[in-house]
């Protein structure tokens, strides 16, 4: 188990948990300290419940472990479409996290980003940007009046298995967990079936203790034609509007080959610094 301060930033890391987190304002100190003594056992009580969270998730199941719960309350909202709660671990991770940060705490503003999860709190004026590590040359943007606090991407190049072939899908929704969650279902809609370019394998054939089980996961994409490509981003949008319209997510950038669709509804936290290595596709 790694603790420690800084530049000013909290470096929390224990097994697949690597969370680096920053806050700002007169309690910090108080901050950090408590969630150091929350990380401590984090990982130790949520393995207790890791046998159920790798099965498919059902309605109103209950956990008392508070990351868990998190994990829960987040992909139940995707059901019956198949999702395990494992898919909303590092959001819920990263909420939980951040509420214990500010419990309590005078502080103006906090983020922890687990693994490129980010959750974050903002108070009145106070704005946050984050960097998409997946397209270097886009801003997301987020305000205090703005309703999302959270931030997550999926895609098949990133640590977990998708059932799809998107580069990224990165989601802006109400709290990590519920961004974490989208992110990978719409992850898994960017597809196109029976490709010749497309390789997959069962889960459980390059990890055993999969919760995708023997379910076929992307291990290799070719070089797709453009009428692929924009045949695979419809499907992720069409998810994606799906989840929007729903509620569930607030804003959703797919990106696939250096093309990209946005999902939205008005406008977007999404700001462009250079879109010239990029083709915007727009689906209505």
């Amino acid at each position: 188990m790694l603790v420690k301060e800084k530049d000013n930033r909290l470096f929390l890391s224990h097994g697949p948990i690597d969370i680096v987190l920053e806050a700002f304002g007169k309690d910090k100190s108080l901050a950090y300290k408590k969630a150091k003594n929350y990380f401590i056992t984090l990982l130790d009580e949520l393995v207790l419940d890791m046998d159920l969270l790798k099965e498919e998730v059902v309605p109103n199941r209950k956990f008392n472990n508070k990351i868990s719960q998190s994990m829960q309350n987040a992909t139940e909202k995707f059901y019956p479409d198949f999702i395990t709660p494992m898919a909303a671990v590092a959001g819920s991770v990263a909420d939980n996290i951040l509420n214990v940060l500010i419990e309590g705490s005078d502080l103006e503003k906090a983020y922890v980003n687990n693994g490129g999860d980010v959750s974050f709190y903002l108070t009145e004026n106070q704005t946050v940007k984050s960097n998409l590590a997946s397209i270097p040359n886009i801003i997301a943007e987020i305000n205090y009046k703005d309703k999302s606090r959270g931030i997550a991407t999926s895609g098949w190049k990133g640590r977990s298995f998708s059932l799809g072939i998107a580069d990224s899908v990165t989601v802006l929704a109400n709290n990590a967990a519920m961004a974490d969650a989208a992110a990978t279902m719409i992850a898994n809609s960017v597809d196109i079936k029976d490709h010749p370019l497309i390789i997959k394998k069962p889960a459980s054939d390059i990890y055993e203790d999969s919760d995708l089980k023997d379910l076929m996961v992307t291990v290799k994409v070719g070089d797709l034609k453009q009428s692929d490509i924009e045949v695979a981003l419809k499907n992720g949008n069409e998810v994606g509007k799906k989840y929007l319209e729903k509620g569930l997510i607030n804003s959703a950038l797919i990106e696939l080959h250096n093309c990209f669709c946005i999902v939205q509804k008005q406008t977007t936290n999404l700001n462009f610094i250079d879109k010239s290595s990029l083709k915007e596709i727009n689906y209505f």
